[in-house]
């Protein structure tokens, strides 16, 4: 069997949850698969690790100026099908084969429509449209997600099926980072990683770190941010700019620098207003980071009960979980513990695994 994957999200320099998703899925899909040959379809020229891949992995670089998923791999699709189609990331191309099977991650725009440009709530909403309605199967990374996708969709339950995210457990320390990070990073902080946009909630994060600092001014806590920009960040931007003494804004960092930079934080915080899934809740729980999240979506189903959770609208609410963990030892540590737990669920090898499944259905 011929499976084709589109992997331009995976080959993105800059990579977010999606992205991360995409490469770690491949990756694993190649530990796993010998018997089917696989075609990669990409816009731009290979990251080294694409180039890497087992014999059965072929790639194919097909530069196009835009639309590239619904034009040029329709094309493709045309010219040279395949057996099966899987797209990672929610735009179906407009020829497709009968089997294919696409990625749905979260709807956010249906839920926070001001977070997006109007093109983007109009392409989101088209594409989605089109993909569920024409994929053969479709994958959600979370019951959450799941049940937005039939509630919004009016989707038979049996065509929707739930695969969840794994996690990277690189052991790293915070002497691989670079040194300018390592120059920039106080000695001790709490974390937000997350792409800058309205709604992960980072302008809430501060005004509730502002409050935790006002009240325990003893606190030598600062809030880090990594993160790359996304919809609408100029005024998330000024509010890092206005508050740059209890704030150190990074930008997007590398993957590994990332990771160190998670291990050494006492606190990752996710104050999201709506997440598909939440792929740093674990990654967190594998540094040995306590995490508090937001009581909505998919995080309550990804954190379980190794998290203290809060109303991400309540700033009093934020403030005092953070303040929770910050100054308690044994909660702390207690999270850490279920943190370690919880992973037993989730890994890429059995987000490939059960992917693979259908694909080969």
């Amino acid at each position: 069997m011929t499976i084709g994957i589109e992997a331009e999200r995976a080959n993105n320099p800059v990579k977010t949850g999606v992205e991360h998703y995409a490469k770690q899925l491949i990756l694993h899909l190649a530990r796993i698969d010998k018997a089917n040959s696989y075609v990669l379809y990409l816009r731009t020229r290979p990251e080294e690790w694409l180039t890497s891949l087992p014999a059965n992995f072929k790639l194919k670089v097909m530069p196009f100026p835009f639309f590239w998923t619904q034009i040029r791999i329709s094309l493709e699709m045309l010219l040279n099908p395949v057996d099966v189609l899987f797209i990672p990331a929610s735009a179906l191309p407009l020829v497709h084969p009968k089997k294919s099977i696409v990625t749905i991650h979260d709807l956010a725009w249906k839920f926070y429509p001001e977070s997006f440009t109007r093109f983007m709530r109009d392409f989101l909403e088209w594409s989605t449209g089109f993909a569920v309605k024409r994929a053969c199967k479709i994958i959600a990374v979370s019951k959450s997600t799941k049940n937005d996708l039939v509630k919004f969709y009016k989707l038979d339950e049996r065509k929707v099926e739930v695969v969840h995210h794994g996690y990277e457990d690189a052991q790293l320390t915070i002497n691989n980072l670079q040194l300018t990070i390592q120059h920039s990073l106080p000695e001790k902080y709490v974390l937000f990683l997350s792409t800058l946009q309205p709604r992960k909630n980072l302008e809430g994060l501060i005004d509730a770190f502002r409050l935790l600092k006002t009240e325990e001014q003893d606190l030598p806590h600062k809030l880090v941010v990594v993160g790359r920009p996304g919809w609408k960040y100029m005024d998330i931007l000024n509010k890092i700019s206005k508050n740059k003494d209890i704030v150190v804004y990074l930008n997007h960092v590398a993957d590994d620098d990332r990771l160190a930079i998670l291990s050494k934080a006492d606190l990752l915080v996710l104050p999201s207003f709506y997440e598909g899934f939440g792929m740093q809740i674990l990654e967190a729980f594998a540094a040995n980071v306590p995490v508090a999240v937001s009581k909505i979506s998919s995080m309550p189903e990804v954190a379980g009960e190794a998290a203290v959770y809060f109303d991400p609208t309540d700033t009093v609410e934020v403030k005092s979980a953070m303040k929770s963990v910050l100054t308690d030892k044994s909660l702390a540590d207690s999270l850490k513990e279920k943190g370690r737990r919880r992973l037993k669920d989730f890994s890429w090898q059995k987000c490939a695994e059960e992917t693979l499944k259908f694909l080969t259905l």
